[in-house]
C-alpha cells in the first residue's frame, strides 16, 4: 500500500526507476547514487507485509533527519523521475506476492515506463555473456525510442537474442540468477503489457561499488537523468559498506 507524505504526489507520466534486491546489492547502491546526487525528496513509502521490517538512520546527506524504512518512494522536483529505494529483501516464499504488490503500485501510478535495475550472478551466466558488456538489457513492451537507444549504447540483450517476442522474453528471464523480485515482476509486466526495461549487471559478490557506479552510468546514459558533467555523490553511509563492525549502532 502506497502511503503518501503529501496530499498531492504526481506520478502520472513519470518514469519509474525500481531496484530489485539482488546479488551484491548493486541496484540499491546505484539508486543511492541517483537519489543523493539528484537530492530527490521522499514523497511516500510503500507499506508491505512481505518485506523484512527494518528502521534506521537516514541514508542520504540532504535528508539527515529522515528515518529509513524498507520501501521508500522519492521524486525529483519536476516529478519527471520517480525512484524507489528498497532497503530489505522479501520474506522467504513471498517474492511473487511482493511482485504483485509492486505491479499494483505501478498500474495505479500510471507511470510512462518502468526501469528495473537488477543484478545477476556472473558465475552462472551463459558462455555467450562471458565476453562483452557486463551490463545487459531486457525489454518488455518497450517504446521504440528507448529500445533503439539501448542498441546505440551497446547495452546488449540478456541471453542470445534481442527480446522481441514473448518466447524471447521467457528465454531471457531464465538467464537471471539471484536477481530477487526482478523475474516475477517482469513476468507480471509482460502479462499486463506494461512497458518496462530491465538493466542487468552481471556481477560477483564482494566489493560491488564499482559495479554500482557502472550500473548508474548505464542508467544515466539511457535516460539522461544527470548532466554528464556532474559527478556522482555517494551518500556518507557508503563509508560503512565494507566496515560493518565499525558502523554506528544508530544504523541498526
Amino acid at each position: 500500500m502506497f502511503v503518501k507524505s503529501a496530499d498531492t504526489v504526481l506520478t502520472s507520466g513519470s518514469m519509474l526507476i525500481l531496484p530489485s534486491v539482488s546479488i551484491g546489492n548493486v541496484p540499491q547502491l546505484s539508486v543511492d547514487l541517483l537519489i543523493n546526487t539528484l537530492e530527490a525528496t521522499r514523497v511516500g513509502i510503500i507499506h508491505s507485509p512481505y518485506l523484512v521490517p527494518i528502521s534506521g538512520t537516514s541514508g542520504f546527506d540532504h535528508l539527515p533527519d529522515q528515518r529509513l524504512v524498507p520501501l521508500e518512494v522519492y521524486q525529483t522536483r519536476d516529478a519527471k523521475w520517480t525512484i524507489v529505494q528498497q532497503r530489505s529483501p522479501p520474506l522467504a516464499k513471498h517474492h511473487r506476492d511482493f511482485a504483485r504488490e509492486l505491479m499494483d503500485f505501478i498500474e495505479l501510478g500510471s507511470f510512462s515506463c518502468v526501469i528495473v535495475l537488477t543484478s545477476s550472478d556472473a558465475a552462472l551466466r551463459g558462455d555467450a555473456m562471458i565476453d562483452g558488456p557486463q551490463i545487459r538489457s531486457l525489454t518488455v513492451n518497450c517504446e521504440d525510442v528507448l529500445a533503439n537507444k539501448l542498441r546505440e549504447l551497446s547495452l546488449s540483450p540478456l541471453g542470445s537474442g534481442y527480446a522481441q517476442t514473448s518466447n524471447d522474453n521467457v528465454l531471457s528471464l531464465k538467464q537471471l540468477h539471484a536477481a530477487g523480485v526482478a523475474k516475477p515482476l517482469l513476468k507480471l509486466c509482460q502479462e499486463s503489457k506494461f512497458p518496462v526495461i530491465a538493466l542487468v549487471a552481471l556481477v560477483f559478490e564482494g566489493d560491488n561499488v564499482h559495479d554500482a557506479i557502472n550500473l548508474a552510468n548505464a542508467t544515466n546514459s539511457l535516460l539522461d537523468i544527470v548532466p554528464t558533467t556532474q559527478k556522482w555523490r555517494p551518500p556518507q553511509s557508503w563509508q560503512w559498506l565494507m566496515a560493518a563492525n565499525n558502523a554506528p549502532s544508530e544504523m541498526f
